[in-house]
């Protein structure tokens, strides 16, 4: 399939994005850790349909403790599947695996998993699934009294369950394959991503065929077609029909893949007529740390990147494509293109590691803290006004004057070149009122960030010109108990 028209520019490929049902869709669990879940419809009998449901946990999500000589870990599993409020199928169990060590492996590459099927009318369903580490009780003193432990869960996800013909040949979509196991049977991939720990794509798919039009065969083409429409690669062959049954299987080596989405598509013909067609999305990561970040690290890492409309569509991306969107930005603010290394990325990493050390507060990690997200903006400040428990009005309203300096900055377009940012100063001194007072601001500290100029901002849009007066930035601890927030600046700038 050759690409048509115009291939459009980086930035709309980023983040155009199709609206499609859940089902066959990689879904990932939300709670205090990861956990990913695949459906897939394949064609049962009577017109009805079989629902599989795959589920993976990566080892690096769960707690293993040593317990007589093995390292273990407990995790219970509750599917529901409702249809019209009732229940159709339930499943509860607890998993339970044991090794000799503890489990090395601290990317996607390592996972427990379940299989489940239950065979329905087609039609629109909703899915349950919650998913508990039995070795990780909450801290909370609620959690503590009862009973509970950490979790994670899909809540009420919308399923249309196709229904399969009954007078033709009906096909599967492909259900993607981790490895075979010592069984010989197979491993899910309910990740849907390949590449740097797994570059063998393998997959299957099941055919029913009518009985009085099974032939013993089919002629059978795969492809495989990028995010443009493209086909990378494509192989034919042929496969066994049994009794009303066909299994279709391939693999395909993806190393020549870049990082993004793909779909690998199965067509079925006899006698050079087209029978039966579906396909299926994957997507393939190269670098290393998109394997070991948990996705709420790259949301992090994407929230400062992107406006909100943009960090909306990124977090429903695949894995490889938001490999491929994160590596395109970066590129692109690469001070040092001709090398291999970042400065700019690693000065990122840096800040956010130091920020989720120093500024937590509670159960919220540093990095999306008020304080922690001006660090990593900005860097470190010359110069931090701060005041312990407890403090009184003269104390703040001297940080107050502090942080009302005469002159504000107005920000104007850049007409000097790079880095050259054209601004005037405006009198504020007869505003009439302080607009960053109010009420409950007796109790806890405060602190006031001071930069005598502009800081070591990382992002462009950070980048203003405040040589003559500095920026400050006063945060409040408003309840006593450490949680800082930004109540005012001196800057009128937009994300301040």
């Amino acid at each position: 399939m050759a690409r048509t028209g115009k291939r459009p520019s980086l930035l709309a490929v980023v983040f155009l994005l199709c609206a499609s049902g859940a089902l066959g869709q990689v879904v990932r669990g939300e709670g205090d850790f990861e956990f990913f879940l695949d459906t897939t419809a394949l064609p049962g009998e009577g017109g009805r349909t079989l629902a599989l449901f795959q589920l993976a946990i990566p080892s690096k999500e769960i707690h293993y403790e040593e317990q007589d000589g093995a390292w273990r870990a407990a995790v219970s599993v509750f599917l529901e599947l409702k249809r019209d409020h009732e229940t159709v199928h339930e499943k509860g169990l607890v998993i339970r695996d044991s090794r000799e060590a503890r489990p090395v492996v601290t990317d996607l590459s390592g996972f427990i998993y379940l299989s489940d099927s239950s065979t329905v009318a087609p039609g629109t369903y909703v899915l349950t699934v919650r998913v508990e580490d039995l070795q990780r009780r909450k801290k909370t003193l609620f959690g503590v009294l009862r009973n509970r432990y950490l979790y994670s869960e899909i809540d009420d996800l919308p399923l249309e369950v196709p229904a399969f013909p009954v007078d033709r040949v009906a096909l599967s979509d492909p259900v993607l394959i981790w490895s075979r196991d010592a069984g010989g049977q197979f491993v899910p991939n309910p990740m849907q991503i390949y590449g740097l720990k797994n570059d063998t794509l393998s997959f299957f798919a099941s055919a029913r065929v009518p009985p009085a039009q099974a032939p013993d065969s089919f002629d059978l083409h795969v492809s495989i077609i990028d995010q443009w429409g493209e086909v990378v690669a494509f192989r034919t062959g042929r496969t066994a029909v049994s009794g009303n049954r066909a299994l279709v299987y391939g693999a395909f080596d993806v190393n020549a893949f870049t990082a993004g989405n793909y779909t690998v598509a199965v067509d079925l013909y006899e006698g050079g007529e087209p029978r039966a067609s579906s396909s299926k999305e994957f997507n393939v990561a190269w670098e290393l740390l998109n394997w070991q970040k948990p996705r709420r690290d790259v949301l992090v890492e994407a929230r400062f990147l992107f406006s909100d409309g943009e960090f909306d569509r990124f977090r429903k991306m695949s894995i490889g494509e938001q490999e491929r969107v994160l590596a395109g930005f970066w590129k692109s603010i690469d001070p040092t293109p001709h090398t291999a290394f970042n400065e700019l990325y690693e000065i990122f990493r840096h800040r956010v590691a130091f920020a989720d050390n120093r500024y937590r507060e509670g159960g919220k990690r540093g990095s999306l803290t008020d304080r922690g997200q001006m660090y990593i903006r900005l860097g470190p400040p010359d110069e931090i006004v701060q005041e312990s428990v407890p403090f009184n009005r003269e104390d703040l309203s001297e940080a107050l004057d502090m942080l009302e300096d005469r002159y504000k900055v107005i920000l104007h377009s850049t007409t000097k070149g790079h880095g050259t940012e054209q601004a005037m100063l405006r009198d504020v001194s007869r505003l009439t009122s302080r607009p960053f007072r109010g009420s409950g601001i007796d109790t806890g500290g405060f602190e006031l960030w001071i930069y005598n100029q502009r800081g070591e901002p990382i992002f462009e849009q950070d980048r203003i010109m405040t040589i003559r007066s500095g920026m400050r930035f006063l945060f409040i601890d408003m309840d006593g108990i450490g949680n800082y927030r930004l109540i005012g600046t001196s800057e009128e700038k937009e994300g301040f």
